[in-house]
């Protein structure tokens, strides 16, 4: 091989490795402090409408009666933290995060999110690595979840309550 070719290769080799560290830091960079994301997408990821919700109407308004209001942690480092359910709960590492996991380290950015369906609320995993559980089964679509039902994300488990 001529000298002029090794040197090519030799340069090729560097750019690649560099492109490879740069990439790997962005990962990084990202994993730990999320992305920045526009309002109008924020709302759309949560499940947030961007116009005002229609009034209810008194069938409605008896079953939103039955409905849970509250999210409360019962195992876990933020044991007996409890955030009110809205529309939708974003659950994760982020700062965006409705109810934020941030010391565990099996919660993904964005792991889960709670919304609230025609019949009550539905739990659903966002691509996490560890996964989402509902009564010690592994959900990989969004499921229903009511009063009484266990909830596990990362090492935290969860309960829905009136």
């Amino acid at each position: 091989m001529s000298d002029l070719i090794v040197v090519g290769l030799k340069i090729g080799f560097l750019v690649l490795l560099w492109l490879f560290i740069l990439f790997t830091g962005n990962v990084v960079r990202t994993d730990l402090f999320g992305r920045k994301v526009p309002a109008a997408e924020a709302a759309e990821l949560v499940g947030q409408p961007a116009t005002a919700p229609a009034p209810l109407s008194s069938k409605q308004r008896r079953a939103d009666k039955k409905r849970p209001k509250s999210l409360i942690v019962t195992h876990g480092t933020h044991a007996g933290e409890s955030t009110p359910l809205a529309d939708a709960v974003l659950i994760g590492r982020a700062a965006d995060c409705q109810l934020r996991l941030d010391d565990d380290d099996y919660v993904s950015t964005r792991h889960a999110r709670i919304a609230r369906g025609p019949d009550g609320y539905v739990l659903e995993d966002l691509g996490s690595t560890n996964g989402t559980f509902v009564n010690n089964h592994r959900i990989s679509s969004p499921t229903p979840i009511a009063i009484g039902d266990t909830v596990r994300i990362g090492r935290t488990l969860m309960g829905l309550e009136n």
